[in-house]
């Protein structure tokens, strides 16, 4: 069953010590879509083309899930991201929007030019880091966006999943980082595939500060 997150508050649960438990988060980026495009694209082909893909269908797949005991699901309200939650979870999904891709927009609008897929990609995501108008959402905004839903998501769990996008769970990993859990460093997140992350069980029970370790400090 789905139950779906309109950016309501949830009042926390009152943490509990589980002595020698470290709490995870696991992250899974939805399955790959099948949506095929050119190699030399205008901008409005490339637009056209992202259009395509968020209702493109999905290649589903087996995904190790390492054993683990999932208490909590947490996934993005987008189709793609939704159906492979459904293959990975048995349980109640949260969806949350909070949880959507980072939009890559063309970073120039051109209907002369075509340029390689790659470099619309990768220029896009450049524009983004370097908090350009091209884009709906630069930078500032995502890591926002990330710590606002760390701050609503229930940590008293011992293990929590969360189904999104690639260049999001990206942002994921570097907050996890930020805040002392332990995983793997990731380059390019790939579709259905589990990466986990685990917090010292001395650190436990985990409360979520934001904002340089002021709990209930301001979002940056």
């Amino acid at each position: 069953m789905l139950y779906y997150n309109n950016n309501v508050r949830l009042k926390r649960k009152k943490k509990v010590f589980r002595g020698g438990i470290r709490m995870k988060i696991g992250l899974v980026r939805h399955f790959k879509v099948d949506c095929p495009h050119k190699f030399m694209m205008t901008s409005e082909e490339f637009r056209a083309w992202s259009e395509k893909y968020e209702h493109a269908r999905i290649l589903k797949k087996k995904v190790n899930m390492s054993g683990i005991h999932w208490d909590i699901c947490y996934c993005s309200d987008l189709e793609r991201a939704v159906e492979t939650a459904k293959e990975v979870y048995s349980g109640n999904i949260l969806v949350d929007k909070l949880l959507r891709e980072v939009d890559n927009a063309p970073f120039i609008h051109t209907d002369r030019i075509k340029l390689p897929f790659p470099v619309w990609h990768f220029c896009g995501r450049l524009a983004w880091f370097f908090k350009s108008k091209s884009q709906p959402e630069d930078i500032k905004g995502t890591r926002r966006r990330v710590r606002r839903f760390f701050r609503q998501i229930d940590w008293s769990k011992d293990n929590v999943l969360i189904v999104s996008h690639g260049f999001l769970i990206f942002n994921f990993i570097y907050e996890l980082f930020r805040l002392g859990f332990i995983g793997k460093e990731v380059r390019r997140v790939k579709n259905g595939i589990l990466y986990l992350y685990e917090i010292p069980d001395y650190k436990r029970p985990f409360q979520y500060r934001p904002s340089g370790g002021q709990k209930g400090g301001e979002e940056s």
